[in-house]
């Protein structure tokens, strides 16, 4: 519900300082919720044990590709947000933004490969408590990241609806 807040949050703002930081917060903004999108598919699809495949299957390398991608893309995304220059209103958003999609390809995206490539049961459930306390990790960075969201539109000046926030 907080992501949703944060989306809404987009096409809501009123800019009462200038298009720089409001384009800056909608770009950041956009690139999370696409980040946040193919998290929750890619959840999604392992507990409904779409990733629970046998290597003697033909659909083994396709999911292993398919979690391979998923990490691939979201540094894709890292690495173009770690290229906008926030002001200094925003680095605390920018910073907590590039640090959420870091622990989603370098947390979660790892232990989905390792899940796919494990083929014992145990070792399969134990990955996916660690998987889903990673997810749990990665719930409280996205809520830091609405924290520095709010605090950054405070300090530039960008107004939100508030009823875009519950």
């Amino acid at each position: 519900m907080r992501i949703l807040a944060l989306v809404v949050m987009i096409f809501t703002i009123c800019s009462c300082r200038g298009d720089f930081e409001s384009g800056y917060n909608e770009k950041i903004a956009h690139l999370f919720q696409n980040c946040t999108e193919k998290l929750d598919e890619s959840y999604g699809k392992l507990l409904d044990g779409e990733y629970d495949v046998d290597k003697s299957e033909s659909s083994y390398e396709m999911k292993l590709n398919e979690a391979r991608a998923l990490s691939s893309y979201i540094k894709g995304i890292k690495c173009e947000a770690a290229q906008l220059r926030p002001t200094k209103n925003a680095e605390g958003f920018h910073v907590a933004a590039v640090a959420y999609m870091t622990q989603i390809a370098d947390g979660y995206g790892v232990l989905l490969i390792k899940y796919i490539d494990e083929q014992k049961k145990g070792a399969r459930k134990s990955l996916l408590r660690e998987i889903t306390d990673e997810k749990a990790r990665i719930a409280a960075l996205a809520d830091e990241c609405l924290a520095h969201q709010m605090a950054f539109l405070r300090q530039a000046g960008i107004k939100v609806d508030k009823e875009t926030r519950n």
